[in-house]
């Protein structure tokens, strides 16, 4: 096969996974606790990607090799709701997922109908004792900076925020959860707080990924009329072959 036509494919396809990243950041950029996925790129060779069957020139091609996510602090969002609660700093909030424990930057809490703090999708946000924190139906309810939870001045609980060091070494699982390897153990938080009434908002900057969005929309459209121009080359060779042939 021709090796430019393998390159310029293969360019196609990181730059089709690129634009699946950033169409994912663009409909994540209002939900709060989102984390940027970015991707990075590198260059392979291949057996199959030889420029010149003559002289053995060999190329080499891109490929998206993986994302890493971006965890950088986004803005925080006063909402003035009592079980809201923004994280500043590197820390997560432990919870219950369906197979194990689960970690989240999304602070908007709710009630369950058995009194349990819960996430938007029913998971119970953990205490630091690794149980539930049931609130009361009613009562003034104050989280404070470092997780505690208190009803009409009494403590009832505190929720456990957590912290793994340097870049977390988390797997997104959707729903803005993350998951950590089995042999990995957090730590408690030392650098984290948190701000009651508050939502973290997405660290996905809208404008960057927009503009982003569009130039690598150029940059296929590119690799796809070279894609046609070779195709139509190597075609026009083929007849021009057959044709001496005879």
């Amino acid at each position: 096969m021709n090796s430019t036509l393998l390159m310029v494919a293969a360019g196609m396809r990181s730059r089709m996974e690129s634009l699946d990243v950033l169409g994912n950041n663009i409909a994540n950029a209002s939900t709060s606790g989102y984390k940027a996925d970015h991707e990075f790129n590198r260059l392979f060779w291949t057996e199959r990607a030889r420029s010149d069957p003559d002289t053995g020139a060999e190329s080499l091609m891109p490929v998206a090799e993986a994302t890493r996510i971006d965890f950088t602090q986004g803005p925080l969002i006063a909402t003035e709701a009592p079980l809201d609660v923004a994280l500043t700093g590197p820390g997560f909030l432990a919870v219950d997922g369906p197979g194990g424990v689960l970690y989240t930057r999304n602070g908007h809490l709710t009630r369950a109908a058995d009194g349990r703090l819960v996430t938007p999708d029913g998971y119970a946000l953990r205490d630091t004792v690794g149980a539930p924190i049931t609130v009361p139906e009613r009562g003034q309810i104050e989280i404070e900076r470092h997780g505690a939870v208190s009803v009409d001045g009494s403590t009832i609980g505190r929720l456990a925020i957590v912290e793994f060091g340097g870049q977390p070494p988390l797997a997104k699982l959707g729903r803005n959860y993350f998951s950590a390897p089995a042999n990995i153990r957090p730590g408690p938080a030392g650098a984290t707080t948190l701000a009651q009434g508050h939502l973290e908002a997405s660290n996905v900057s809208a404008p960057e990924a927009a503009v982003r969005l569009i130039t690598v929309g150029r940059h296929f459209e590119m690799l796809s009329r070279v894609a046609n121009l070779v195709g139509n080359e190597m075609d026009a060779r083929s007849v021009e072959e057959l044709g001496r042939t005879r």
